[in-house]
C-alpha cells in the first residue's frame, strides 16, 4: 500500500505544480471549492455505514452492507442535489456556480462509490488492487487535467478529476461484479441496531468534520475571492501529500488490524498505534521542514512568482498539518472504540474554529489572521485528541 500510494504521490505532487501553474489562481480556487463541496456530500450519501462492510465478521455481512449502500448513496445523492440546488437558486446567479454544483453532485456519487468498492476490498485484505487503483487514478488525473485545459479551461481541472474516477470506479466494479446482488434489508436493520451509534454519533460526527475542513475554501472564496481560495487550496495540497501518502497507505490496513487487535491483544493495539504515530510525526515534520524552505524556493522560481502569499500560507498551515498527521493514520480508532460522541465534540469544536477565523479576518480584512486562527487552535485540538485516544487505549490495556 505505501509503496504503491508513495509512486501515486511523487507523480500527484509533480503533475499538481504543473497543473497549477497553467491554471492559475482562480481556477484552482473554483477546483478547491469543488473539491470541498464533494467531499461533504460524499461523507452524508453514504451515512457512515461503510465502515460497517470493514467490521462485519464475515463476508456475509460485509458483502450485504455493500449492495446496500450500492442503492442507498444514489437515493441520498439525489436528495441532497435537490436540496443544493433550491438553495442555490437564491444565492448564485451566475451559470459557472450552478454548473459548479451539479457537476460537485456527480462527484460525491462518483467519490461515494469508490468509497464503498475501498472498503470492501480493505475487508478481503485486498490491498494490492487498492494500491495499483491509486496509481492509475492519479495518472489518469493529471493526464486528463492537462488534456482538457486546452478544451475547457477553468472545468478542465473538473473534468479530469470525473473523468479519472469513473474510470476507476468501473474497475472496482469489476473486481467486485461477482459480489454484486440484492441485499438483505432485515439484516441490514438489525445491523444498524446493533450499530445505532454509528449513525447516532459517527454520521453527525463525520459530517461535521467533514464541514470543519472543507468549509474554509468556500468561505475564502466568498469572502476573499477565488485568487485567495486558489493560493490557500494549492498550499493545503502541497502540505497534505505526506499526510494523505500515508494516511491513505496506513489507514486502511490498520482499521482492519486494529478490529482484529482490540479482540485478540490490545498491549499490541497500543504498542502498533504509537508506533504509527511516532514514524508518522517524523516524516511529516522532516517533509514540512523541506518544503518550507527549498520546496517554497523551488515553487516561487515555477511559478514566477505570480503565486502570491504561498510562501506565507504554507508555513502558517504547516502548524495544523502537523497536528492532524498525529490523528489522521489512526483516526479508524473513533470506530473500532466506539468512541464516536467523542469524535462529535471534536469535530463541533473544529467547526467553531473556521467559523470564528473566517469571522475575525473578515473583521480586520486580513487572510492572514484567519489562516493563524485555523492552524494554531486547530492542530493544538489534533494533538490534544490523540492524547485522550492514546490514555484510553493505556486504560484499556491495564484492565
Amino acid at each position: 500500500m505505501f509503496r504503491g500510494t508513495l509512486f501515486a504521490q511523487v507523480i500527484a505532487i509533480i503533475g499538481a505544480i504543473f497543473v497549477a501553474k497553467i491554471y492559475g489562481e482562480e481556477a484552482y480556487g473554483i477546483f478547491g471549492v469543488f473539491v470541498s463541496i464533494i467531499s461533504i456530500v460524499s461523507v452524508i450519501s453514504t451515512l457512515q455505514l461503510d465502515k460497517c462492510i470493514v467490521i462485519s465478521k464475515d463476508d456475509t455481512e460485509s458483502t450485504n452492507w455493500f449492495n446496500f449502500l450500492l442503492v442507498l448513496i444514489p437515493i441520498l445523492t439525489f436528495i441532497i442535489s435537490a436540496l443544493l440546488f433550491a438553495f442555490s437558486i437564491y444565492f448564485f446567479q451566475e451559470a459557472l456556480n450552478l454548473n459548479l454544483i451539479f457537476l460537485s453532485l456527480i462527484g460525491a456519487l462518483l467519490l461515494s462509490f469508490n468509497l464503498v468498492n475501498e472498503n470492501l476490498l480493505t475487508f478481503k485484505k485486498k490491498f494490492s488492487i487498492l494500491s495499483n487503483s491509486k496509481i492509475f487514478l492519479t495518472i489518469s488525473n493529471i493526464s486528463f487535467q492537462f488534456l482538457l485545459y486546452y478544451y475547457f479551461n477553468v472545468f478542465g481541472l473538473i473534468l479530469g478529476f470525473l473523468i479519472s474516477q469513473f474510470l476507476v470506479l468501473l474497475f472496482y466494479f469489476f473486481k467486485n461484479r461477482n459480489v454484486i446482488s440484492k441485499s438483505n434489508l432485515k439484516e441490514i436493520k438489525k445491523g444498524i441496531k446493533k450499530r445505532n451509534t454509528i449513525v447516532k454519533y459517527l454520521l453527525p460526527s463525520s459530517v461535521t468534520n467533514a464541514i470543519a475542513n472543507n468549509l474554509m475554501p468556500i468561505l475564502i472564496l466568498t469572502f476573499f475571492g477565488a485568487e485567495e481560495a486558489g493560493v490557500y487550496f494549492f498550499s493545503l495540497k502541497i502540505l497534505g501529500t505526506p499526510l494523505f501518502l500515508i494516511s491513505s497507505s496506513v489507514s486502511n490496513v490498520f482499521f482492519q488490524k486494529s478490529s482484529e487487535l482490540l479482540n485478540e491483544n490490545k498491549t499490541d493495539l497500543l504498542k502498533l498505534t504509537k508506533k504509527i504515530v511516532s514514524i508518522n510525526l517524523i516524516l511529516m515534520l522532516a517533509f514540512l521542514i523541506l518544503i518550507n524552505t527549498v520546496g517554497m524556493t523551488v515553487l516561487e522560481s515555477i511559478f514566477n512568482h505570480k503565486w502570491n502569499n504561498l510562501r506565507s500560507y504554507s508555513l502558517i498551515l504547516s502548524i495544523l498539518i502537523l497536528g492532524r498527521s498525529t490523528f489522521n493514520p489512526i483516526s479508524s480508532l473513533v470506530v473500532v472504540l466506539n468512541k464516536n460522541l467523542e469524535s462529535l465534540i471534536f469535530n463541533i469544536y473544529l467547526f467553531i474554529v473556521n467559523l470564528i477565523a473566517i469571522y475575525f479576518g473578515y473583521l480586520y480584512n486580513d487572510i492572514t489572521v484567519t489562516i493563524l486562527i485555523l492552524a494554531i487552535f486547530g492542530g493544538v485540538g489534533y494533538i490534544l485528541l490523540l492524547a485522550y485516544f492514546l490514555n484510553h487505549l493505556k486504560t484499556i490495556v491495564k484492565k
